[in-house]
């Protein structure tokens, strides 16, 4: 008998951009291919915003799918007038009565077996959704929101800002522990959120990685530059910039002298001003790509400088598919598994990011074998279809 399924997102899990979209994504449409019925309650937020008529075809092999518009921008009013109330204002921007509303006439039509929350910002909705449905409520966690903040507000210069971020992060963190004690399970996509789950007694996790289809066929005839470096991902996420900026002033002002013949590429979508200031001869500002496949396997050495945010990075999985040598912060791979040397070339100072970085370019040949193991690695741990084949089998064992 096929699993209902109920999804919710704090948005449309579209285009594939970035690592929210693709990671809920990938999850739907496991559970289709596994054959569970699925439908999917979608916040369009103003940040954002899909215009419903460019989604893909795709969409149509949703049993039902809606979505409710809701106006999540960061208002300076607003954030103001929360300090007084004590309550979360990074979660406070997901609620809304329409949505509560839609989820409510979508429980009454459907019965559903699983009902999944994607992210804690979709969990304002779960009293709703226990009250008028007997589904198992499962919580997908991307990330521990408030270690995300809590690492910015450590990282963060200026004085009154920091305090802010630190009354930002005090209150996610209580409503983050509070929140994630009252669903059936947790699904965290790293083993990071699962041992921190574990370690602190919070709640019963299943381990819901991110997984890569070994199986799709690789870009042929793609002209590596050898001589490059690359970083992909948002730049409307706060630790991506912070890191990028970082490494742009600790590491890449002084090597760019040193290795006269490398260029740093930088993609992302919403590239801030900030950083587009920053392109020179060795330092090429791409902003949004349409092709992550084509753009990695074109480039050489992935740079992941995070200094702060928690989760998985998708990116790092994607590209040590493609045989990539990355350098990354302890950061930016928790929770993968890596090993130093081996899959991976951890850096978490400007001194070992320039170090690994003349290593590699020093030893172009010899750092294959880095990669070629991060393939195998990928391979062996993260398989799309043997993850979804196994999670489902644990669903219909819980779902009973």
């Amino acid at each position: 008998m096929s699993l209902k399924i109920l999804i919710l997102t704090p948005r449309i899990p579209y285009p594939l951009n970035d690592g929210g979209a693709i990671a809920m994504h990938q999850t739907i449409e496991g559970y289709v291919q596994q054959g569970c019925e699925v439908s999917l309650l979608s916040m369009n937020t103003s940040r954002h915003w899909v215009d419903e008529n460019s989604l893909p075809e795709w969409y149509s092999k949703l049993v039902h799918f809606k979505t409710v518009f809701i106006n999540n921008n960061i208002n300076p009013l607003s954030a103001f007038f929360n300090l007084f109330t004590g309550k979360s204002y990074n979660v406070s921007r997901f609620i809304n009565k329409n949505f509560e509303t839609a989820l409510i006439e979508l429980i009454k039509q459907e019965t559903f077996d699983i009902i999944q929350f994607e992210s804690i910002y979709t969990s304002p909705y779960l009293q709703i959704a226990q009250e008028y449905s007997d589904a198992k409520c499962f919580c997908r966690v991307h990330n521990i929101e408030h270690l995300i903040w809590q690492r910015l507000s450590e990282n963060e210069a200026n004085f009154l800002k920091r305090k802010y971020l630190k009354i930002l992060t005090n209150r996610l963190k209580i409503y983050e522990i509070d929140i994630l004690k009252k669903f059936d399970l947790l699904l965290p996509i790293s083993r990071t959120e699962e041992k921190y789950f574990s370690d602190n007694k919070i709640n019963a996790s299943f381990y819901l990685p991110f997984g890569i289809d070994i199986n799709k066929p690789i870009l042929k005839n793609i002209e590596q530059n050898v001589q490059s470096i690359y970083h992909i991902g948002s730049m409307d996420w706060a630790p991506n910039v912070e890191g990028i900026t970082w490494f742009l002033s600790t590491v890449w002002d002084d090597l760019q002298t040193e290795l006269k013949d490398v260029k740093l590429f930088l993609a992302g979508k919403n590239m801030p001003k900030s950083l587009l200031k920053k392109e020179n001869n060795q330092t090429v500002i791409l902003g949004e790509i349409e092709d992550f496949s084509a753009f990695s396997l074109s480039k050489n050495i992935m740079i992941v400088p995070l200094l702060s945010g928690a989760g998985i990075r998708i990116k790092v999985l994607e590209a040590m598919a493609f045989g990539k040598v990355v350098i990354a912060t302890e950061i930016a791979v928790e929770g993968i598994g890596l090993t130093h040397q081996k899959n991976v070339l951890i850096a978490n100072s400007p001194e070992d990011f320039k170090e690994q970085l003349h290593y590699c370019f020093s030893n172009l040949e010899k750092i294959k074998s880095i990669g070629d193991h991060a393939k195998q690695f990928v391979e062996a741990n993260y398989s799309k279809e043997k993850i979804y084949l196994e999670v489902v089998e644990q669903f219909q064992h819980l779902a009973i």
